[in-house]
């Protein structure tokens, strides 16, 4: 069966067979995890992360085997998002399984992991910029072999769900054992927009590998000919060695727990705002490359409403060669510079990322005193088919490189590492003069995390054999 990498995929004309490759792709789609190709759109998750006894491996692998009928295909999670854009009718709990390298050896079959240099060294070796590794607390204190996510429509189904997991891994008798858990609860602004615990608008900015995506996004939001975000599955999908079928493929997933210093973040705001004499909202707009309610400061120099029907994504920097409006260090900038860079679109990564930790405030209710310190941040999570060429470029080339995308441009201010690592300058005149080097940095903190495969669902169920 020939499947094509090289173009995004639509799964609609699949579906109709109205395609020659139709029987591949339908074969892929069904074999393929969910949440790869298209984001599982729950509002609340449990990330548990799984150790296995080496010396267990058939009760491991059995385990493993028996939760596959749980675990949902992509085909399943795009025609179920049908059924509920229809009729209303939940799709139900999503739920995937995620190995890491020594997962696969501690399960005894390292003939089936994928062969990628970074996934197979592991997070804690690769040189990231990150804090020490023995400063990582929870599961990543040491070894983790497994993640399993659990995403529900509301937090007391997440929690049911989970519970209902604990025991299914407490009947095992050891040979699976949780190491440690994260839960994440989405948190929306009053237009009912998706946002992080800074209060600025997340995730807008998509890479989409569903050609459906692609042509909602020109059709029906605010279009695609100045930023196209659609790229080829071969940008997600990496061919699992494990799995039964000519077209099974699984991807490589990165986590990473990063706290997030709300209450200074807000504070070093105001007072850059003070120091460019302007007002707090346009201060952090520079640095976030957005004001909150998710316009590109590139595109205004004061907030403006929400293009119908979302958050404005067809723009590009190219009227803004010398980061007079948007900083070249404002963080979607400095993560995703667009057309500022060729076939920078490469290394752009499906992002999956959910916040975590507890709110009593409004993180839009321009207060300083009532935000928390700590407790809280993004359990990031992204899908890529090459670990080095994504993820590490991106944080590395792009976000810790000071020298990106020319001298004196500094770190990226919100996820920048390590803190003090490099001082940017702000628009102090938009559109006119920047200001001296300033440093903003050190409010998100990365508290661990690993490299992990999504493998495919005949591998899983294949397990038990």
């Amino acid at each position: 069966m020939d499947l094509d990498l090289s173009q995004t995929l639509s799964w609609k004309k699949s579906l109709a067979a109205a395609t020659p490759s139709a029987a591949a792709e339908l074969a892929m789609l069904s074999d393929l995890q969910g949440n790869i190709l298209k984001g599982h759109g729950r509002h609340s998750t449990a990330n548990l992360f799984l150790v296995f006894d080496p010396a267990r491996q058939a009760a491991s692998r059995h385990f493993l085997s028996s939760l596959a009928v749980q675990i949902g295909s992509a085909l399943d999670q795009l025609t179920g998002a049908l059924v509920f854009k229809a009729s209303g009718l939940d799709a139900g709990t999503f739920v995937s399984l995620l190995l890491t390298a020594k997962g696969y050896d501690a399960l005894g079959r390292a003939d089936a992991r994928p062969g990628d240099a970074a996934f197979l060294a592991g997070m804690k070796a690769r040189q990231l910029g990150d804090p020490a590794p023995s400063t990582w607390g929870g599961a990543f204190a040491g070894d983790v072999h497994a993640m399993m996510l659990i995403a529900s429509s509301t937090a007391a189904q997440r929690d049911r769900d989970a519970a209902q997991f604990r025991q299914l891994v407490a009947a095992t008798l050891g040979a699976v054992r949780i190491a440690g858990e994260e839960m994440g609860n989405a948190l929306f602004n009053s237009d009912q927009q998706g946002i992080e615990h800074f209060g600025y608008v997340d995730g807008r900015s998509q890479p989409l590998p569903l050609q459906e995506d692609v042509d909602n996004e020109q059709q029906n939001t605010d279009g695609i000919d100045k930023w196209n975000p659609a790229i080829p599955l071969s940008q997600v999908l990496a061919k699992d060695p494990g799995g039964k079928l000519a077209v099974s493929f699984g991807s490589y997933f990165v986590f990473r727990k990063l706290e997030q210093d709300v209450k200074a973040f807000k504070a070093r705001e105001d007072a850059l705002a003070d120091t460019l004499g302007g007002i707090g909202e346009r201060a952090g707009a520079s640095v976030v490359g957005r004001f909150e309610n998710g316009t590109p400061v590139v595109a205004s120099a004061d907030e403006l409403p929400f293009a119908a029907p979302g958050v404005p994504n067809n723009f590009s920097y190219a009227g803004d060669p010398d980061g007079l409006k948007c900083p070249f260090a404002g963080h979607i900038r400095k993560s995703n510079p667009r057309d500022g860079i060729a076939n920078s679109k490469s290394h752009l990564m499906a992002r999956r990322g959910i916040p975590y930790g507890a709110r009593s405030d409004d993180p839009n209710d321009g207060r300083i005193d009532n935000k928390p310190s700590g407790g809280v941040g993004l359990l990031f999570m992204a899908y890529q088919s090459d670990i080095a060429g994504q993820f590490e470029f991106t944080q590395v080339k792009w976000v810790n490189n000071v020298g990106f995308p020319g001298s004196g441009t500094g770190i990226d201010p919100v996820i920048g590492q390590p803190a003090g690592g490099g001082k940017q300058r702000w628009p102090v005149v938009y559109g006119q003069t920047l200001s001296d080097p300033l440093d903003f940095s050190g409010h998100v903190t990365m508290k661990g995390g690993e490299y992990f495969f999504a493998p495919s669902l005949s591998f899983l169920r294949g397990l038990g054999a």
